[in-house]
C-alpha cells in the first residue's frame, strides 16, 4: 500500500512543481497547495488501509499518542528547495507504535529513490528498475574527519537573535560541513556518504522516519542536548555513524556556560 500511495503523491509534487503559489505559515516557512494536496491524498490512503490508525501530519495536524499506533506524514520535506524548483525534497512517512518509530521511509521523488526501514529488518535503498539493496552507515570517524550535513541555522547562535545551539562551534570542530539539507542528508548518511546530519529545529513528523532509517542502518540518533530517549518529542535532532561522533557533535554545539 505504501509504495502506490507515494507514487500517487509524486504525481502531485512533481506535477505541480513550479506551478503553485507560495504562501507563508505563521512561523515564516513556505507552504504550497502541493504540500496540502499530497498530505490529503496520503491521509486518505492510510485511512482506507488502516481506518483505526490516527495520522499526524505537518499540514493538517493530529495528535502523537504515547500508546498504540500512529502514522506520521510530511508531504514535502524541504519545501524551501521545492519552491525553487530543486529536486532535493522528499516525502516522509513513519509508523509509530507505543511512542517508538517501527517503520520509516525517506522518499525522494525527483531523485528517483526511496530509503526505508523496519524495526529489526535493516535499512534498504530502492531505485527504479533495481532490486532493493541493504545499506549501512560508513565506518566511524572522529569529529575532525567527519563530513556532516546541515539543513539550516535555526535556533542557533548564527541568528540575529541567537538561539541555544552553537553551530559556530560545530563549524570549527567538524571536518567538513555539507549544506545538503532536509531529509536528503539522512538518506546519504544511511548509505555511508555522510558521517552525520544535524537539524537544530525539528518536529515529530520529521524525526520519526529519519530515526528508524538511521538506526536500522547502524547509526546513532539523539537530540542536540545529548538525549537518546524521548527523541521523537524533541525539537532538535542529530544522527551519526557512531555514538562517539554523535556525542562529540552534541558537545560542540552545547550552549555556552556564559549565557
Amino acid at each position: 500500500m505504501v509504495l502506490p500511495a507515494l507514487a500517487a503523491a509524486d504525481r502531485i509534487t512533481l506535477g505541480w512543481q513550479r506551478r503553485v503559489a507560495i504562501k507563508r505559515k505563521r512561523d515564516g516557512s513556505e507552504v504550497t497547495a502541493a504540500d496540502r494536496a499530497a498530505e490529503r491524498l496520503l491521509r486518505q490512503r492510510l485511512r482506507a488501509a488502516w481506518p483505526a490508525d490516527p495520522v499526524l501530519g505537518e499540514e493538517y495536524g493530529g495528535e502523537l499518542a504515547d500508546h498504540g499506533r500512529c502514522w506520521l506524514v510530511d508531504p514535502i520535506d524541504g519545501t524551501s528547495s521545492y519552491v525553487l524548483g530543486l529536486g532535493t525534497f522528499g516525502t516522509l512517512l513513519a509508523l509509530v507504535v507505543d511512542g517508538e518509530p517501527v517503520f520509516g521511509c525517506i522518499h525522494l521523488p525527483a531523485m528517483h529513490e526511496t530509503t526505508y526501514a523496519g524495526a529489526g529488518r535493516g535499512c534498504w535503498l530502492q531505485r527504479p528498475g533495481q532490486r532493493a539493496r541493504r545499506v549501512r552507515v560508513r565506518a566511524a570517524r572522529s569529529i575532525a574527519a567527519a563530513e556532516t550535513g546541515l539543513t539550516s541555522y535555526k535556533a542557533s547562535d548564527l541568528l540575529r537573535r541567537p538561539g541555544p545551539w552553537r553551530l559556530s562551534g560545530l563549524a570549527r570542530t567538524i571536518g567538513r560541513v555539507r549544506l545538503v539539507g532536509d531529509c536528503v542528508q539522512y538518506a546519504l548518511l544511511c548509505r555511508g556518504e555522510l558521517d552525520a546530519a544535524v537539524d537544530p529545529l525539528m518536529n515529530p513528523w520529521d524525526i520519526a522516519p529519519l530515526m528508524r532509517c538511521v538506526l536500522e542502518a547502524g547509526g546513532s540518533v539523539g537530540d542536540l542536548g545529548g538525549a537518546t530517549r524521548g527523541v521523537l518529542r524533541s525539537r532538535s535532532f542529530v544522527a551519526a555513524s557512531s555514538p562517539a561522533l554523535r556525542r562529540a557533535i552534541c558537545r560542540s554545539v552545547a550552549p555556552s556556560r556564559r549565557r
